[in-house]
Protein backbone atom coordinates (compact mmCIF):
# COMPACT_ATOMS: atom_id res chain seq x y z
CA UNK A 1 0.00 0.00 0.00
CA UNK A 2 1.51 3.30 -1.11
CA UNK A 3 0.11 6.84 -0.77
CA UNK A 4 0.98 10.50 -1.15
CA UNK A 5 0.71 12.88 1.81
CA UNK A 6 -2.57 14.24 0.45
CA UNK A 7 -3.95 10.71 0.09
CA UNK A 8 -2.92 9.92 3.67
CA UNK A 9 -4.65 13.05 4.98
CA UNK A 10 -7.81 12.10 3.07
CA UNK A 11 -7.59 8.50 4.34
CA UNK A 12 -7.20 9.66 7.96
CA UNK A 13 -10.14 12.05 7.61
CA UNK A 14 -12.20 9.21 6.16
CA UNK A 15 -11.40 6.96 9.13
CA UNK A 16 -12.52 9.72 11.52
CA UNK A 17 -15.73 10.23 9.50
CA UNK A 18 -16.42 6.46 9.53
CA UNK A 19 -16.17 6.46 13.33
CA UNK A 20 -18.36 9.56 13.68
CA UNK A 21 -20.97 7.87 11.50
CA UNK A 22 -21.31 5.07 14.08
CA UNK A 23 -21.74 7.68 16.83
CA UNK A 24 -18.17 7.70 18.16
CA UNK A 25 -16.62 10.75 19.74
CA UNK A 26 -13.48 11.41 17.72
CA UNK A 27 -10.96 14.24 18.12
CA UNK A 28 -9.85 16.05 14.98
CA UNK A 29 -7.23 13.74 13.47
CA UNK A 30 -3.69 14.87 12.69
CA UNK A 31 -1.03 13.34 10.49
CA UNK A 32 2.27 13.70 12.35
CA UNK A 33 5.74 13.98 10.81
CA UNK A 34 8.66 12.38 12.61
CA UNK A 35 12.37 13.18 12.53
CA UNK A 36 12.94 9.84 10.77
CA UNK A 37 11.00 11.11 7.74
CA UNK A 38 8.08 8.84 8.56
CA UNK A 39 4.53 10.07 9.02
CA UNK A 40 1.83 8.57 11.17
CA UNK A 41 -1.24 8.97 13.28
CA UNK A 42 -2.97 7.70 16.38
CA UNK A 43 -6.70 8.11 16.54
CA UNK A 44 -8.61 7.20 19.70
CA UNK A 45 -12.40 7.21 19.56
CA UNK A 46 -14.92 6.69 22.35
CA UNK A 47 -17.80 4.52 21.19
CA UNK A 48 -21.43 5.09 22.20
CA UNK A 49 -22.96 2.86 24.83
CA UNK A 50 -22.41 2.20 28.52
CA UNK A 51 -19.93 4.60 30.06
CA UNK A 52 -19.16 2.49 33.10
CA UNK A 53 -16.41 1.91 34.01
CA UNK A 54 -15.58 3.97 30.90
CA UNK A 55 -16.75 3.93 27.28
CA UNK A 56 -15.52 1.35 24.80
CA UNK A 57 -12.63 2.67 22.69
CA UNK A 58 -11.24 2.05 19.25
CA UNK A 59 -7.59 2.94 18.72
CA UNK A 60 -6.12 3.21 15.25
CA UNK A 61 -2.45 3.89 14.67
CA UNK A 62 -0.29 3.66 11.57
CA UNK A 63 3.28 4.54 10.61
CA UNK A 64 4.15 5.23 6.99
CA UNK A 65 7.76 5.27 5.75
CA UNK A 66 8.99 7.43 2.88
CA UNK A 67 9.42 5.75 -0.49
CA UNK A 68 10.44 8.37 -3.03
CA UNK A 69 7.67 10.99 -3.11
CA UNK A 70 5.18 8.54 -1.59
CA UNK A 71 4.79 6.62 1.67
CA UNK A 72 4.34 2.93 2.45
CA UNK A 73 2.62 1.65 5.58
CA UNK A 74 5.25 -0.01 7.78
CA UNK A 75 3.36 -0.50 11.06
CA UNK A 76 -0.18 -0.57 12.35
CA UNK A 77 -2.20 -1.13 15.48
CA UNK A 78 -5.95 -1.46 15.56
CA UNK A 79 -7.50 -2.07 18.98
CA UNK A 80 -11.00 -2.42 20.37
CA UNK A 81 -11.09 -2.13 24.14
CA UNK A 82 -14.55 -2.75 25.54
CA UNK A 83 -14.31 -1.44 29.08
CA UNK A 84 -18.02 -2.09 29.83
CA UNK A 85 -17.56 -5.75 28.82
CA UNK A 86 -13.96 -5.89 30.13
CA UNK A 87 -12.42 -7.36 26.97
CA UNK A 88 -10.03 -6.53 24.11
CA UNK A 89 -9.43 -7.50 20.48
CA UNK A 90 -6.56 -6.14 18.40
CA UNK A 91 -4.63 -6.49 15.15
CA UNK A 92 -0.97 -5.42 15.12
CA UNK A 93 1.98 -5.16 12.77
CA UNK A 94 5.10 -3.72 14.44
CA UNK A 95 8.62 -4.87 15.25
CA UNK A 96 8.27 -7.15 12.21
CA UNK A 97 11.94 -8.18 12.23
CA UNK A 98 11.67 -9.40 15.82
CA UNK A 99 8.37 -11.22 15.20
CA UNK A 100 9.75 -12.80 12.01
CA UNK A 101 12.88 -13.99 13.83
CA UNK A 102 11.12 -15.29 16.94
CA UNK A 103 7.83 -16.57 15.57
CA UNK A 104 8.04 -16.61 11.76
CA UNK A 105 5.23 -14.06 11.40
CA UNK A 106 5.00 -10.38 10.47
CA UNK A 107 1.60 -9.65 12.01
CA UNK A 108 -0.12 -10.79 15.17
CA UNK A 109 -3.34 -10.39 17.09
CA UNK A 110 -4.39 -9.85 20.68
CA UNK A 111 -7.51 -11.28 22.25
CA UNK A 112 -8.55 -10.93 25.88
CA UNK A 113 -11.85 -12.40 26.99
CA UNK A 114 -11.01 -10.77 30.33
CA UNK A 115 -9.28 -7.41 29.95
CA UNK A 116 -5.76 -7.46 31.35
CA UNK A 117 -5.66 -11.25 31.67
CA UNK A 118 -4.79 -12.68 28.25
CA UNK A 119 -4.59 -16.46 27.95
CA UNK A 120 -1.84 -15.83 25.36
CA UNK A 121 0.29 -12.74 24.72
CA UNK A 122 0.19 -12.97 20.92
CA UNK A 123 -1.86 -14.93 18.41
CA UNK A 124 -1.17 -15.75 14.77
CA UNK A 125 -2.98 -13.30 12.53
CA UNK A 126 -3.57 -12.32 8.95
CA UNK A 127 -2.54 -8.93 7.59
CA UNK A 128 -5.12 -6.16 7.76
CA UNK A 129 -5.06 -4.22 4.50
CA UNK A 130 -6.53 -0.88 5.66
CA UNK A 131 -7.92 0.90 8.68
CA UNK A 132 -11.36 0.52 7.13
CA UNK A 133 -11.01 -3.27 7.12
CA UNK A 134 -9.87 -3.15 10.75
CA UNK A 135 -12.87 -1.02 11.72
CA UNK A 136 -15.26 -3.41 9.97
CA UNK A 137 -13.79 -6.38 11.82
CA UNK A 138 -13.63 -4.68 15.22
CA UNK A 139 -17.00 -2.95 15.10
CA UNK A 140 -18.68 -6.22 14.07
CA UNK A 141 -17.88 -7.65 17.52
CA UNK A 142 -18.34 -4.45 19.55
CA UNK A 143 -21.15 -4.82 22.07
CA UNK A 144 -22.00 -8.38 21.04
CA UNK A 145 -22.97 -10.69 23.92
CA UNK A 146 -20.99 -13.68 22.64
CA UNK A 147 -17.40 -14.34 23.73
CA UNK A 148 -14.67 -13.03 21.43
CA UNK A 149 -13.54 -16.56 20.62
CA UNK A 150 -9.94 -16.24 21.81
CA UNK A 151 -9.77 -19.99 22.44
CA UNK A 152 -10.20 -20.61 18.70
CA UNK A 153 -7.06 -18.56 17.89
CA UNK A 154 -3.58 -20.09 17.66
CA UNK A 155 -1.13 -18.83 20.27
CA UNK A 156 2.40 -17.88 19.20
CA UNK A 157 3.71 -16.84 22.61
Amino acid sequence: MSASLDQLRHYLGGLAAYLRNVGATVPEPTLDRYDSGEVGFELVASLPGPASPRPAEVKLGEIWGPSGDRFDRTEYLYDLIEYPRLRRRAFHSHDTGEFARRFGVLVHEHCEETLGRPACDHYFGLPVTTGYEALERLLAIWGQPDPLGCSRLRCIG
